[in-house]
């Protein structure tokens, strides 16, 4: 993996703030590239610095507005991080722990203990919606192959019997985890993975950039950083304030528009979360119809029901990635009932008229 770094100063909030907005991006796969943009420079108390990278196949950048210490160490350790968690969760680098799972061949499959949590959280997860968000869903996304045939020309639309047979092979029951850490005869230690359906894939896409925002977070937080902005491609989370005492900013990206224009804006509180789903960042049109990549599991193709994005704000940014999919994936009434069913946690939806349609408790939001 190549990489090179870039750090910079940003001289002013207001300019910094405008800057940061979600961008709408959840995928079901994590891609095997990683790197470091920029060169390091010391953080001053009011003097925000960045660094930006690509990890899970998107753009991360840590903000940190009021930290005392060295901004080299903490970008360094912050990478080192995003990186690691890449070699674990990507479905795509070979070695990783969730390829070793899907090339299991129905046998158990030692992994790291977090990523056992991890597996067990998404399957949680696809219990908890009967299938509707599934963490088997991989091979169907990679028949689709949304990312890949949004740069084509000519995209291809998968048979029905191909769309078929992938979804014979979606079913989270396949998925048994031993999540007690054990020592086997080499001496390593681990949990244990079963994907008991040799032809089904795991995917984590739908969780594994909120649980690597979240452990950003908790070493940020130890490392005594008072404010900051961790944004993993529109998994934004908060540490304390602006600069200026006020609440960060978000905006929330207009489906479909020029990036950057925004549809409207909220108030951040210090330690919560912002995640976007959307279907209009990686996606392809054919004959006039969209074809995107959160997909319905029980029809095999992408999810047709008005709504352009969810956006959801917990205080978990692995709650708020799984529920805006999930969100996404239900429409407007049943997500907004799982909305108003969890404590804490408010959720925008864009319908594909531009209405929006909030939580109860989304106007508390509002700067």
């Amino acid at each position: 993996m190549g990489r090179h770094t870039s750090d910079k100063s940003i001289h002013g909030s207001k300019r910094a703030i405008s800057a940061i907005l979600v961008t709408g991006i959840l995928v079901f796969s994590i891609s095997g590239c990683a790197g470091i943009s920029g060169a390091g420079t010391a953080a001053r108390s009011g003097v925000p610095v960045s660094r930006t990278g690509l990890f899970f196949d998107t753009v991360v950048t840590v903000t940190l507005y009021d930290y005392e210490g060295s901004s080299d160490t903490i970008f360094d350790d912050c990478f080192k991080m995003c990186e690691h968690y890449e070699s674990l969760y990507s479905p795509t680098i070979e070695g990783s722990d969730i390829w070793r799972i899907n090339h299991g061949e129905g046998k158990a499959v030692r992994v790291d203990t977090e990523t056992a949590g991890l597996v067990q959280t998404a399957a949680k997860y696809s219990a908890m919606s009967d299938g509707v968000l599934d963490l088997t869903v991989g091979g169907l996304c990679d028949l689709w192959d949304i990312s890949g045939q949004s740069q084509t020309d000519t995209p291809h639309i998968p048979s029905d019997d191909e769309i078929s047979k992938a979804l014979t092979h979606i079913d989270h029951t396949k998925v048994m985890i031993d999540a007690e850490d054990a020592t086997d005869d080499t001496g390593s230690t681990g949990a244990s993975v079963t994907l008991s359906d040799p032809d089904a894939a795991i995917t984590l896409g739908f969780i594994a950039k909120g649980y690597a925002a979240d452990r950003l977070e908790e070493m940020l937080r130890s490392a005594g950083v008072k404010s900051a902005l961790i944004d993993l491609g529109g998994n934004i989370v908060t540490i304390g304030q602006r600069p200026d005492g006020g609440a960060f900013r978000i905006g929330i990206q207009k489906p479909f528009a020029d990036k950057g224009e925004a549809i409207t804006r909220i108030a951040v509180p210090d330690g919560m979360s912002v995640v976007s789903s959307g279907i209009y960042e990686r996606y392809f049109r054919s004959d006039g119809h969209i074809y995107h990549h959160i997909l319905d599991t029980k029809t095999g193709y992408p999810a047709d029901n008005n709504v352009y994005g969810v956006t959801v704000v917990s205080d978990s940014s692995a709650e708020a990635d799984a529920l805006s999919t999930l969100c996404l994936l239900l429409g407007v009434r049943e997500g907004l009932n799982l909305i108003e069913d969890t404590p804490g946690v408010e959720a925008m939806f864009i319908s594909s008229d531009y209405t929006l349609t909030c939580s109860s408790g989304w106007n508390d939001l509002t700067p």
